[in-house]
């Protein structure tokens, strides 16, 4: 018996507190309607004081930093290639080598011909010097009267018709030194080699065109190589967001690939304009890719910071509504049992939740009923903001007073 009296008690008091509220409420109600009014429940939070930051989260492909093909400047016969799909290319290793045979017997026909040309100069620049020698006897015969002026202009003509010839012979071994140049660089040009420092990282293969033994034209492509210990991530940005963007913005970034795991990029580019038909621009991140985990073609999620603060006046998005054009909140007029609507100016919307920079809110805000509200209507104060001295003398922990 004695505990059927030791449970029934509680439960007593519980119900009279209920039937309390209840008859508070009947009361707020009654008062609302012997004034001609309807009075309208709602429900209210505190403004707090807290950290917002707003984030935005873009989507994007990932890219190699860099990404060529790798082709021979001379056709022939493909004679060697040392690298396939994936395989590591360090600085300065020999990718493939084209049959050389034909562009060896152009080398050393074209040496040949300038074994002849230098020659011919050579006899050229004897013969110059007979006639130098045939044109200063000539004119020592004619100052002592002993030569004929015939003599000495005849003399005179076979030196400069000398000298131009040999100037020809001269110009003709500077051809053939251009031309075996040239075919030696053919030559040189069958060895294809990784064109990069060997201290730079290695560089990998990203798709192979053909086989040993191919036939290939010049500037054919043999295989693709990318450059991955580091990436490009492209997203698109639209107009609103446009003005937040900056150079060196960190960013983080979330694969599907690696659940769980973040990250870390920068903005390098800002595409000065916006498409026409989206009215979006282009930004591309760079992200160190060192451990080679990310891969391009991977489908990236990248969230940037344009703003935050470490202490905000914040209430519930659900409490910002729109009268006469105007944003604002209805705040709660306890001591009347009235909402009133106040105009705010809003700064960071994160989520849920949005930042009030002006004016400064004393009263609670209304975030459920608000829309049926407008300015001094009549309201039912929810209980837990009854006005008691005592809940005005001690606020909520983290409210604004």
């Amino acid at each position: 018996m004695k505990k059927a009296v030791f449970w029934l008690l509680p439960v007593a008091a519980l119900a009279g507190l209920i039937g309390y509220r209840l008859m508070e409420e009947e009361q707020a109600e009654e008062g609302n309607r012997k004034r001609g009014i309807a009075a309208v429940a709602v429900e209210a939070v505190r403004p707090e004081i807290a950290a917002i930051q707003d984030r935005r989260v873009f989507t994007g492909t990932l890219k190699p930093w860099s990404l060529y093909e790798v082709a021979p400047k001379v056709g022939g016969r493909l004679e060697e290639i040392r690298f396939d799909i994936g395989d590591r290319i360090r600085g300065g290793e020999l990718i493939a080598r084209i049959d050389p045979t034909e562009y060896q017997q152009v080398v050393d026909q074209n040496a040949a011909d300038l074994d002849v040309a230098r020659a011919q100069l050579a006899e050229a620049q004897v013969m110059l010097d007979l006639r130098k020698s045939e044109l200063d006897r000539q004119k020592n015969l004619f100052e002592k009267n002993v030569g004929t002026l015939a003599q000495l202009e005849s003399a005179q003509t076979n030196f400069q018709a000398q000298e131009a010839a040999t100037r020809r012979n001269l110009a003709e071994v500077k051809r053939r030194e251009a031309i075996l140049d040239n075919a030696k660089l053919k030559l040189a040009d069958c060895v294809i080699t990784a064109e990069w420092s060997g201290d730079a990282q290695p560089r990998f293969v990203g798709e192979r065109y053909v086989d040993q033994g191919t036939l290939l034209a010049s500037n054919q492509a043999i295989l693709s190589v990318a450059e991955l210990d580091r990436l490009r991530a492209v997203i698109h940005v639209i107009e609103r967001d446009y003005p937040y963007l900056r150079h060196e913005q960190t960013a983080l970034l979330t694969t599907d690939a690696y659940p769980g795991r973040t990250f870390r990029g920068r903005i390098v580019r800002i595409a000065q304009l916006l498409q026409d038909n989206t009215r979006q621009a282009a930004v591309q991140l760079e992200i160190p890719n060192e451990d080679l985990r990310l891969k391009p073609g991977m489908f990236v999620r990248v969230e940037l910071e344009f703003a935050s603060k470490s202490e905000a006046v914040v209430v519930p998005r659900n409490a910002i509504v729109k009268r006469d054009g105007k944003e604002g909140v209805f705040t709660l007029d306890v001591e009347n049992a009235r909402a009133v609507f106040t105009p705010v100016e809003i700064g960071i919307a994160a989520g849920e939740r949005v930042e009030i920079l002006s004016p400064k809110l004393e009263r609670p805000v209304i975030t459920l009923g608000n829309h049926l509200l407008t300015h001094n209507v009549p309201v039912i104060v929810p209980a837990e903001f009854r006005n008691t001295a005592a809940e005005e003398a001690q606020p909520e922990e983290g409210s604004i007073p």
